[in-house]
């Protein structure tokens, strides 16, 4: 597919650890549509300055300073894996899109700052979407199971036609994700995130629903993520990190 020869780094990445199923629930033809558009944002940097003025504008008060030349990278501590967490829900509320390649490869380390060379892979996802998953991890964290499913319902998860039991089966299916979370720090592992996708993915398969094509950028943006803190190896306050990006933008009303 054309998509796949025109981001050879980045989906070479993904496909070590995300289950093809995963590429036979999005929706193909929606890629397609994307595929010229993606190509001159990883070729020509298309729109890169831009994002990249508000990234690092947004990023430099979590001691994450942005560069657009390459890195030497580091083995990152856990201080170093709590930026990078920060990094991935921070861009989530920023409207403005975000660089979805969370490679460590992209990352150093020193000084008690996070260095960051986003690559020109970036998207910006559909509003709706963006918002229903904010949504999802506002009622995860918040525990608010109404709006968790609303949130899942938004980003084209759960249907209408799904029965109550089949909502919340996928609802439970989705959440494993997060792991224990809610109750202690949570370690990264890809694998872990794999298992998930693949129940996620045949369960759409069953039902012969597609899902938008910002669940494979999601997809990149989750898988990178793990991929760097799991090599850090250690366990993450997740929940806090959340609230306290979340309680920036909502006393700043950015997102």
């Amino acid at each position: 597919m054309l998509l796949m020869r025109i981001l050879p780094g980045v989906l070479k990445e993904l496909s070590k650890h995300v289950p093809t199923v995963l590429f036979q629930t999005v929706d193909w033809s929606e890629l397609a549509q994307d595929a010229a558009k993606i190509s001159r944002r990883i070729i020509q940097k298309e729109g890169y300055e831009e994002l990249f003025h508000s990234q690092k504008e947004l990023l430099h008060p979590y001691c994450i300073d942005l560069t657009d030349g390459n890195v030497s990278p580091t083995k990152l501590s856990k201080s170093a894996g709590e930026k990078v967490l920060t990094l991935y829900f921070t861009q989530l509320f920023s409207s403005k899109g975000l660089f979805l390649d969370l490679r460590s490869s992209n990352f150093a380390e020193g000084n008690n700052r996070l260095t960051w060379h986003p690559t020109g892979m970036w998207t910006k996802l559909d509003e709706k979407f963006r918002q229903g998953l904010l949504d999802v991890y506002e009622g995860f964290y918040l525990q608010n199971n109404e709006l968790y499913l609303n949130g899942l319902a938004e980003i084209g998860l759960i249907h209408e036609s799904f029965s109550d039991e089949e909502k919340k089966q996928l609802g439970e299916i989705f959440r494993e994700q997060f792991g224990k979370a809610m109750e202690e720090d949570q370690e990264f592992k890809v694998e872990h995130l794999s298992n998930t996708i693949i129940r996620m993915s045949n369960f759409m398969l069953k039902k012969k629903v597609k899902i938008s094509k910002d669940f494979l950028y999601l997809g990149i943006y989750l898988v990178t993520m793990y991929s760097t803190l799991e090599e850090t190896n250690v366990k993450l306050p997740v929940k806090q990190i959340y609230l306290d990006v979340r309680g920036r933008f909502n006393s700043n009303e950015i997102r």
